[in-house]
């Protein structure tokens, strides 16, 4: 047991029956990654991993929970497994929140106030809000002098047009918030931190970037700062994505609703959690590795439409840019699914993109041949890295 604990920021990014963490160190502005785990709720057994990128050494644990999905127990349980480890000293916590509503600034101090305006925007993110805010209510509640810290996946679109932020709506309800926000981009900024490393010249140019997972959408960079995004006032628009549909006639609710007599409950659950690729799949699964595993025509449908879906926004983004030099591709599927990548990629030809053949690029995060007027990459994200960027610097302030 050493004798001086190190101090460390405790990072949070919470999903449904996940719960990722990191540990940066605390004692630098620069984040530093002590190691990094999560735990997964699933036929009330809580799975927790744990891996220390100091030493590669890697931990797991299980133990029973109540019910599935983050609970006051589990989210006990891992508080207590994190202070039994002696090299460690909380001495913040920082989460990602999915929306921050108007907040321009991407950071800011948690306080009771705070809690209560990102409580008020639940009715705007029902299936991620209450899940980012569970451990910071907990940790509020159990360790009440620990400093903590909101970071906003919203704030990275404050640099949207005006006009990019209107629905052709009436004036007062605009003005009321009902307008588009845009999400990942806690992802994005971390993207456009790293682009120059990658391809300087798209990095002062135009760049259209694929945040490609469960939950997809895209976002338009014009010298690293975003000026278009597919998704909109909720997570529900643009790109069809594992359980949601992307973007929808509202008709369709309207029909549900009156015809069919369904609840505003049942249509909230049906888009949230039963569409995406696991509904034109046919139940077959929302993840994409089932997907192309399966010989259903269905599933092989939904990956079609998933790669029609994005193709077509890209073009509409590429439209918004006045045109494109880089594609870069980033989220679990997109990191990994080279099928889709290659699928995409064939469907911009257009933009002027030469892919390499996947044997290719087995070690280069570079897609697109020298002579390709549109580069292509894939870079793998780390929101968390950003969310201890600003909060370090945040705490720093204070200290």
């Amino acid at each position: 047991m050493t004798d001086d604990p190190c101090p460390a920021l405790l990072v949070f990014n919470a999903g449904s029956s996940t719960l990722k963490f990191s540990l940066y160190g605390a004692n630098t502005s620069t984040p530093h990654c002590l190691g990094q785990g999560s735990v997964e709720v699933r036929q009330r057994r809580a799975r927790l991993s744990y891996q220390d990128t100091r030493f590669k050494a890697q931990q797991q644990e299980q133990w029973p929970s109540a019910e599935d999905g983050m609970d006051e127990a589990t989210l006990s349980q891992l508080m207590r497994w994190i202070d039994s480890h002696a090299q460690w000293r909380i001495a913040g916590a920082a989460h990602r929140v999915v929306h921050g509503g108007k907040r321009r600034e991407v950071a800011a101090r948690v306080d009771a106030p705070l809690i209560r305006e990102m409580q008020a925007l639940t009715p705007m993110a029902p299936l991620h809000q209450p899940l980012c805010l569970a451990p910071m209510l907990h940790l509020a509640r159990e360790y009440p002098a620990l400093r903590q810290v909101a970071c906003f996946d919203t704030a990275f679109h404050h640099t949207l047009d005006p006009l990019e932020t209107l629905y052709g709506l009436p004036r007062a309800l605009s003005e009321e918030g009902i307008r588009r926000y845009g999400f990942h981009g806690l992802s994005y900024e971390f993207i456009s931190s790293v682009l120059p490393d990658y391809d300087p010249r798209a990095a002062q140019g135009r760049t259209i970037v694929a945040h490609l997972g469960n939950g997809a959408s895209l976002c338009a960079l014009q010298n690293r700062i975003s000026r278009g995004t597919t998704m909109g006032f909720s997570t529900l628009d643009g790109l069809l994505m594992g359980n949601r549909p992307g973007t929808l006639d509202p008709g369709i609710v309207l029909y549900l609703l009156r015809e069919r007599g369904m609840s505003v409950q049942a249509v909230e659950h049906l888009l949230y959690h039963e569409c995406g690729l696991l509904g034109v799949s046919g139940g077959v699964a929302s993840d994409m590795r089932t997907l192309m595993a399966s010989r259903s025509e269905p599933a092989k449908q939904a990956i079609a439409l998933f790669v029609r879906r994005i193709v077509k926004e890209i073009g509409g983004m590429a439209a918004l840019l006045g045109g494109v030099d880089a594609l870069v591709f980033t989220g679990g599927i997109g990191e990994h699914a080279h099928e889709v990548r290659d699928a995409i990629l064939e469907g911009c030809s257009w933009l002027g993109v030469a892919r390499k053949r996947e044997p290719d690029i087995a070690a280069s995060a570079c897609l697109s041949l020298p002579e390709s007027k549109v580069g292509a990459w894939v870079i793998a994200t780390d929101e968390n890295a950003v969310i201890a960027r600003h909060s370090l610097a945040l705490l720093s302030q204070d200290a």
